[in-house]
Order: structure tokens, then sequence, then C-alpha cells
């Protein structure tokens, strides 16, 4: 099913702050992991399951649902916030790129799910996944990566999900743990700190869930953005460039000593 990116974060944002707030792309330029944090906490105090203890058990159910929307709103907002430095910087350096005879001329919109006729900007010295890779080499805009990071959270289960069906969490502490207001935000690094599960725990879930998620590559393919070959090229230069990525790291660990 195909939606687009921004709504879907709009989505998010009408969730956590509410129908009042005037929802843009601007908001979106603006906000902050604080800002949202802010909004989450606020919406968790209402809606928390703990809240409404004495409530009848429609009520309950009402209420466990809802927090559970509040807390995929936040956890896929932050995800987006992560995210944006790396992609507002990739953007002014192909804005920089261009020779100056072009900048500011407007230019026919283009459909999100047409091949982007971007050149590839300075890939950075970090580890990278295929759809930040992708990404960096101009294969596809920004957008299109949102909508494909969106696709992909919504096709995986969560990692409360996993640990209940593997009998690590019952639904009571996959509760407590989304609510919780420590200084984790990962669902996953909520836990450890609460105690109920163990890195090594929080580790296995984390590689099952990949297992079970689709590849952001075959999004691509799917919406014709990339053929199968050039999916698979890309593949083959994201291994040599995480491999010289690491290597470097190992050698300047190295040279330290």
């Amino acid at each position: 099913m195909y939606f687009n990116s921004e709504t879907a974060l709009l989505n998010a944002c009408r969730t956590l702050f509410g129908k009042e707030v005037n929802l843009s792309h601007e908001f979106l330029c603006y906000l902050q992991p604080s800002g949202a944090k802010t909004a989450f906490r606020n919406q968790a105090k209402a809606h928390h399951p703990d809240a409404h203890a004495s409530s009848s058990a429609h009520i309950r159910q009402q209420q466990t649902e809802r927090f559970r929307e509040i807390r995929q709103a936040y956890d896929l907002l932050i995800e987006y916030l992560e995210k944006r430095p790396h992609l507002r910087a990739s953007a002014f350096r192909r804005r920089s790129a261009q020779p100056a005879s072009h900048r500011g001329k407007s230019t026919p919109r283009q459909s999100t799910h047409q091949r982007p006729q971007q050149k590839p900007v300075s890939i950075p010295s970090i580890p990278l996944e295929f759809g930040m890779y992708s990404f960096y080499q101009g294969k596809v805009t920004y957008q299109q990566l949102i909508e494909a990071l969106v696709w992909q959270r919504r096709q995986r289960p969560t990692l409360g999900a996993i640990a209940q069906k593997w009998g690590w969490l019952s639904e009571t502490k996959v509760t407590q743990i989304l609510g919780y207001r420590g200084q984790a935000v990962r669902f996953g690094k909520k836990a450890i700190e609460l105690g109920h599960l163990k890195h090594h725990q929080v580790e296995a879930l984390l590689h099952y869930q990949r297992t079970l998620q689709k590849r952001i590559g075959q999004y691509f393919v799917e919406k014709g953005l990339l053929s199968e070959e050039d999916a698979n090229l890309i593949s083959l230069h994201l291994t040599r460039h995480n491999r010289q990525v690491s290597q470097r790291t190992r050698n300047r660990a190295e040279n330290r000593r």
C-alpha cells in the first residue's frame, strides 16, 4: 500500500500535539526531539492505562490502544528526527554543487515514484544502511527515503510483540516499558533500564526483527525507483564502503596505542 511519508509524519504529529496545532511542512522542519518528547509525556499522562486502572475493562482497553498509537507516533517522529541532520547536510551539498545559473530556478514538481535525476554527493565516512547509501548516491530523493523508512517500519513487528511471543515479557511489562520516562528513547534501552530485559536479549530481539522486516531495496525496486541490477550494484558498493570504514576505524585505534 502506498502512502505519502510527509502525511504519515504529520499524522504522527497530530496524534502527539492534537488537532488544534497548525501542522505543515514547516512544522516538521522546526520540530525538535525535546518538543516531541514533551508532547509524548503530556499524552502519556492522559492515556496511560495505569491512569485508568479504576475504569471499566472497555475503557482500559480503549486507553491501551490509544497509548500504543501515541507510542508508535512518537517512535516514528524520533526516527525521522535522528536521520534529519544527515539528510539536510546532503541536500545542502547538492545545492552547493549546482552551477550558480541554476540555483533558485523553479523546476517541475517530480512525482515521488519517478527516478530522481540527482548527482551523487560526498559520502560520509560512517557505516551506512542501504537506504541512506542510496540517498547519498543520488539514487533516491529525501522524500522517497522517508517513504521507504515508514513503509519498512509498518512491515515489521514491534520488539514488545516479539518479546511477548517468546515469553520474555508480559503485556503489563510491555505497557510499563512504553510509558517509562527515563533517559532512554528506544524500547530496548528502556527495557534494560527497567531491568525487564538483558542486553543480550535486546540484541536477539533486534536481530530477529531485522530478519522479519522487508528490505528497503525491495521497496525501491517495487516502486520503479531502482532496477534489480541497480539494487544489487548498490548493495555491493555499500558492503565495500562499510568494510573500508571499519578498516579505517581499526587503523586509527591501532595508531593511538
